[in-house]
């Protein structure tokens, strides 16, 4: 399965681009701010995973 992500400028575009998607016998799902922030979190720890492990502390101080 291959997964397409698009960005739009316009709700009517992806609204458009959705029913097209449909009609051609695929699924599609417009994405909400929330589940937007999301995916593009998850995308940025899958980009920094070192494999270590890393103390509570150490997280809360590059918080701060």
């Amino acid at each position: 399965m291959d997964t397409l992500i698009i960005n739009t400028k316009k709700s009517e575009n992806a609204e458009l681009i959705l029913e097209l998607v449909k009609r051609l016998g695929e699924e599609g799902k417009i994405l909400s701010k929330e589940e937007q922030e999301d995916f593009l979190l998850g995308q940025i720890m899958n980009a920094e995973i070192t494999g270590r492990d890393v103390s509570k502390t150490s997280i809360l101080k590059k918080l701060r």
